[in-house]
């Protein structure tokens, strides 16, 4: 076997299916601990006495630092090999999670949750990013599959949570779902590095770097547009519970309502790799950010139960689609030579609307007494982000 083959040799083998296996286990608890705020602000607001303000400032901090120190942090770790940044990360989230078992005022709450943020941001990144090297004829699928955990940690964690908090306060719930999450972190950190061949990146990530790549225009297209199209996923995780119980949905009913969102998006993530890998993963990815636009839309009659529900099923789409598809598009269209430090970039610049769509959410539903401009405004601002994304990805303009 020659050199030059060697490393399409180990593409989609078994390492990459490992690494894809852990990769679900480890998003599971990670993305669906961050992202299910909305089912436990109530639980942390009671136990720290924090105003609905405080509590949604926690979320944006989280949420700002999970993409803006694990982006950062997902440029640096470019140049470094993976199990020490993975294992960093998971000592991270141990002391975050007993961070907050001894403080009690608000900014005690923040530095955990920030740490528990940064922390969780650079392992999304790392799994993001690692995962669709390890293959060529099945990435999109195995990227997909990798990412259902993203989706099953939106559908499991609201009942774990409200089986939790039936037994124990936030503190204690924490410890227990932070237990997983260091531990499955900690695992990955043994298994996971780069296919042979890309243990270094061809390309030195520097000020000349970052220089290019910030003066290219397609990719300024394509990052702005998917700091936008992720609005939508942000205002709902933060208050898609108050959202439904204002509707009339009852709270319990409500907290497990979000669920939908992640067990639709468990299919729709495979289901999309899959569709993505025959007809081409940028127009399966606008199909996906399209219907979850819609389904912000179809919010606006907050009254029908069925119409709530369609639009949870079409979030869950939505979400798949996206979800599973966007870091190999963006590694195909601007270099898998530096994978990590591009999806860093990307999830970096996310951190914007992250901090800022559900605190001008709030504000704006304060202002208006209701939730129908807010709802008018996510879904064409995340419109607007499919097409800026679509554009800057176009593999034939260089």
């Amino acid at each position: 076997m020659t050199t030059e083959s060697a490393p399409e040799a180990a593409l989609d083998g078994a390492t990459g299916w490992l690494i894809v296996a852990i990769g679900v286990c480890l998003l599971t608890v990670v993305w669906g601990t961050v992202f299910t705020f909305t089912v436990y602000a109530g639980e942390l607001a009671r136990t720290f006495g924090l105003s609905p303000v405080r509590v949604a400032s926690v979320f944006s901090i989280t949420t700002a630092l999970f993409l803006v120190a694990g982006g950062s942090f997902g440029v640096f770790a470019a140049r470094l090999p993976l199990r020490p940044v993975v294992a960093t990360a998971g000592v991270a989230i141990g002391v975050a999670v007993g961070l907050l078992q001894v403080v009690s005022t608000y900014l005690g709450v923040v530095a955990a949750f920030g740490l528990l943020g940064a922390a969780s941001g650079t392992t999304v990144i790392v799994v993001v990013a690692l995962v669709p090297q390890w293959f060529d004829a099945y990435k999109g699928l195995a990227t997909g599959i990798a990412l259902i955990g993203n989706g099953v940690g939106v559908l499991v964690l609201p009942f774990v949570w409200v089986w939790l908090f039936a037994r124990t306060d936030v503190r204690g719930a924490f410890l227990v779902v932070g237990g997983a999450m260091v531990a499955f972190v900690l695992l990955a950190s043994l298994v996971y590095r780069r296919p042979p061949g890309r243990t270094r990146p061809d390309t030195t990530v520097d000020v000349t770097w970052l220089r290019r790549t910030f003066t290219d225009g397609r990719f300024l297209g394509a990052v702005s547009g998917f700091a936008l199209l992720w609005t939508w996923y942000f205002v709902l995780s933060s208050q898609l519970v108050d959202m439904l119980t204002t509707f009339g949905i009852d709270a319990t009913v409500a907290s497990t309502a979000f669920g939908t969102i992640g067990g639709v998006s468990v299919l729709s993530r495979v289901g999309s790799g899959a569709v993505a890998d025959r007809v081409g993963m940028r127009r399966t990815f606008l199909t996906g950010v399209s219907l979850a636009a819609i389904g912000v839309l179809v919010l606006l009659d907050g009254g029908s139960s069925v119409r709530i529900y369609a639009s949870l099923v079409l979030f869950g789409v939505g979400l798949g689609a996206v979800a599973s598809l966007y870091s190999p598009i963006i590694i195909e269209r601007f270099g898998p030579e530096n994978a990590t430090a591009i999806v860093g970039l990307f999830n970096a610049v996310e951190a914007v609307s992250a901090f800022c769509a559900p605190l001008a959410a709030s504000a704006l539903v304060g202002l208006t007494g209701g939730y129908a401009l807010l709802l008018v405004s996510l879904s064409g601002v995340t419109f607007l982000g499919a097409g800026l994304f679509y554009w800057g990805t176009d593999p034939t303009a260089e």
